[in-house]
């Protein structure tokens, strides 16, 4: 466990570093920061913080730089001190104007997070199972063909075309629809499914054949599973053009894992499972590699980040990406404020 002093040098050191990018050396940190404490000290600390991981020393003579360790520490320290924090008055402002509905918001928050950020971002849209549903809807096309229109509360929606048996007019199809709208409205995509389920072998031993069959028509419009969009990124040229990334390994690295949607995919679902923020941070292990790290928030069954360098702006980044989070998950409820 560290003392006080030994954490208090190790969040002034990593906040220099993530600033610069240059190693952090004991004379700086006294010329920059009130510490109360000689370069000879801070050395000592220095040297405590290197035998405990937090710490390394790339070369003999040089300053020293946080580890993989350090950084999880300096972003676990960011997190408790922001756990309070106000939603960022500069993100407030980008919001004024913006589309109604989920997938609009959501296509503008990735590129808003971006730009604020200078790293790239990324936008995991809900899965199409937790879906509220507002409505069911078969529309009449021509004999023995209908139009499925499958609407959630967030504006999400998508529509089907479907083969029918028998005929089917206009005017039964209004029948179906409002057979269905009290099952459909105010449930998920996966309750909708197990209530359809449920009353149709319920309607097996009554007579009435047309509720059965409306119930089957919803049925056969939602069993079809819906294919999770892809994940949303934007800011990969900027994020490259950072000087961390000048060599050509770097930069192939930032490309292939912003083009990995399965990997991108994993990194955000594991957001899904944990309340709050999740900070990942790069390391040889990592699938991102050591010179990346991401910043998560759920928003419901759905999640958002920021991928940046390893010394990201944390204080920054975190309550960005935590109120981005708020705003889409009221839109997934479609609460009608974005």
């Amino acid at each position: 466990m560290l003392s006080h002093r030994a954490r208090r040098i190790l969040l002034v050191a990593v906040s220099d570093y993530v600033a610069t990018g240059e190693p952090v050396a004991s004379r700086g940190l006294t010329q920059r920061h009130t510490l109360d404490l000689s370069p000879a000290s801070i050395r000592a600390v220095f040297a405590e913080l290197e035998a405990e991981g937090y710490l390394s020393k790339p070369h003999a003579s040089a300053g020293r730089v946080p580890t993989e360790k350090g950084f999880r520490a300096f972003a676990e320290a960011t997190l408790v001190s922001l756990d309070r924090a106000m939603a960022p008055e500069a993100l407030e402002k980008r919001y004024t104007d913006v589309e109604p509905g989920l997938d609009a918001l959501m296509r503008h928050a990735v590129k808003v997070l971006a730009e604020l950020t200078g790293s790239a971002s990324v936008v995991r849209p809900p899965r199409a199972e937790s879906w509220v549903l507002r409505e069911l809807r078969f529309i009449w096309l021509r004999a023995n063909e209908v139009l499925a229109v499958i609407v959630a509360t967030s504006g999400a929606a998508q529509n089907r075309v479907m083969r029918v048996e028998g005929p089917t007019s206009a005017a039964e199809l209004e029948r179906v629809n409002n057979i269905l709208r009290e099952r459909i409205e105010g449930r998920t995509l996966a309750q909708v499914r197990e209530v359809l389920a449920r009353e149709i072998e319920l309607e097996r031993t009554r007579s009435n054949g047309f509720a059965r069959r409306a119930l089957e028509l919803g049925r056969d419009a939602l069993s079809k599973a819906m294919p999770d969009e892809e994940v949303l990124v934007e800011g990969a040229a900027q994020l490259i053009e950072r000087p961390e990334f000048a060599s050509v390994d770097r930069t192939r690295q930032v490309v292939r894992t912003l083009e990995d949607q399965e990997l991108l995919l994993d990194l955000l679902d594991r957001a899904l499972e944990t309340p709050g923020i999740q900070v990942v941070i790069g390391s040889p292990e990592n699938e991102m590699g050591s010179d990346l790290s991401l910043v998560a928030a759920n928003f419901g069954s759905g999640a958002v980040g920021v991928i940046g360098s390893t010394r990201m702006d944390y204080p920054q980044i975190v309550p960005l990406v935590r109120h981005t989070a708020l705003r889409l998950a009221r839109a997934l409820r479609g609460d009608g404020r974005n």
